[in-house]
């Protein structure tokens, strides 16, 4: 999947079928409107482009408002390239972009990726103000010969409500991990870079991944979960702790990641974290032996649950 960042990038494209939206997450719905998009790209002989956003509007007009990420740029990159995309117009969410008008974007969708056809869900918002809207969309495209394709937005299952992503942002932050892996169509992930640590967890068996938590991005609660981490080219059983170690003394808010059974040096690395179920609340031990003890308890009910769950439709 060819990648850019500006549709002056992408103007070698003769003919797209394009699939817009925000995509925050890449959940069930947007996957939903690409795949829409794949289908009829290949029906029209025609490449299938994803035009989307780096970040949130509020990231540049309010930032403290800014909903926090389902996704980190990278991570939203390679969502939509195992969807089997042709390419990806990643926009840098900028004043510019913000204060352009309706008319303005859509005419660069025209002037440099030539589609014979659009794809949105229902809800899409563009342009300065939000004031473009599938029907201000369809209007200005019908005048070009381009057909617009709405879709309705996917429901959530048993539930006669949408799936979007202030719904799963909010199961994530409330810890209910397998909820919101069903709505995005995989486990929600966090990806980090492997700090060092106070090395603590080697002392009593556990060695542990010390994570930096990315900034803005959703974060479950503080407790310990049933997760798996990419490492040495294959997801591995693991369990990981996000929360300030209240055993202990001087800590601060972190994502510990103990991989089971694995040994070898990952400091420096980027590491890929799958949550799949909150075992526990975070609670402080009178004791070392008695959080070891725990810890035990804790590894053999992860490896159980990941033994109890087909998880096959996740890899």
């Amino acid at each position: 999947m060819q990648v850019f960042h500006s549709f002056e990038e992408a103007q070698d494209y003769t003919a797209t079928v394009v699939a817009l939206g925000t995509f925050d997450g890449v959940h069930l719905g947007h996957q939903m409107v690409m795949k829409t998009a794949i289908d009829t790209a290949r029906r029209l002989q025609a490449k299938a482009v994803v035009v989307t956003f780096a970040a949130h509007p509020l990231s540049v007009l309010c930032p403290e408002k800014e909903p926090a990420r389902l996704a980190t740029v990278k991570q939203k990159e390679r969502y939509i390239k195992e969807l089997g995309l042709d390419g990806l117009v990643l926009l840098p969410m900028n004043r510019h972009l913000i204060d352009e008008s309706p008319d303005e974007f859509c005419q660069q969708l025209l002037d440099y990726l030539h589609p014979k056809s659009v794809v949105v869900g229902a809800n899409f918002t563009y342009g300065a103000r939000a004031a473009g809207n599938t029907e201000t969309l369809r209007d200005f495209m019908d005048g070009h010969g381009v057909p617009v394709q709405v879709l309705h937005l996917l429901e959530r299952p048993g539930r006669a409500t949408p799936i979007s992503s202030t719904v799963i942002r909010k199961l994530v932050l409330l810890g209910h991990m397998e909820t919101a892996a069903n709505l995005l169509g995989r486990p929600f992930e966090i990806e980090g870079m492997v700090v060092e640590g106070d090395r603590r967890g080697r002392l009593i068996g556990f060695p542990t991944a010390n994570m930096e938590i990315p900034p803005r991005m959703a974060m479950p609660p503080d407790g310990v979960y049933v997760t798996e981490v990419f490492v040495d080219g294959a997801y591995r059983p693991a369990m990981t702790n996000i929360g300030d170690n209240p055993t202990f003394t001087n800590q601060y808010r972190r994502i510990e990641t103990h991989i089971i059974n694995w040994q070898g040096d990952i400091y420096g690395k980027c590491l890929c974290v799958r949550f799949y179920k909150r075992l526990r609340h975070e609670i402080p031990f009178q004791t070392t032996e008695a959080l070891q003890r725990q810890m035990e308890q804790d590894q053999v009910d992860t490896l159980n649950y990941l033994d109890d769950n087909d998880r096959t439709c996740f890899k």
